[in-house]
């Protein structure tokens, strides 16, 4: 963790796949992404403008994640579309 501006940030590793990749910054599948110290999920979808709408499964260290999860420095985050099938 460090400070920026005398806000305490954190850093994230976080995965988008399929049709998430749309809010990646530059349509990188995984990148590095700073987020205030304290963060959930749910600041990490606003983080990435990712609509409140759009269903997603959210894993966190390889362990499915809620909005209000907490996130902690140095976290691997993966998101990906829903997947149905028979």
């Amino acid at each position: 963790m460090c400070s920026v501006f005398g806000i305490n940030v954190m850093k994230v590793q976080v995965s988008l796949f399929a049709n998430l990749r749309d809010y990646a910054p530059g349509g990188k599948g995984s990148f590095d992404l700073a987020l205030a110290a304290g963060a959930t999920v749910a600041d990490l979808f606003a983080a990435l403008n990712v609509p409140p709408q759009v269903q997603t499964v959210v894993l966190v260290n390889g362990r499915r994640a809620e909005p209000t999860t907490p996130l902690a420095p140095g976290d691997s985050i993966t998101l990906f579309p829903p997947m149905e099938g028979g």
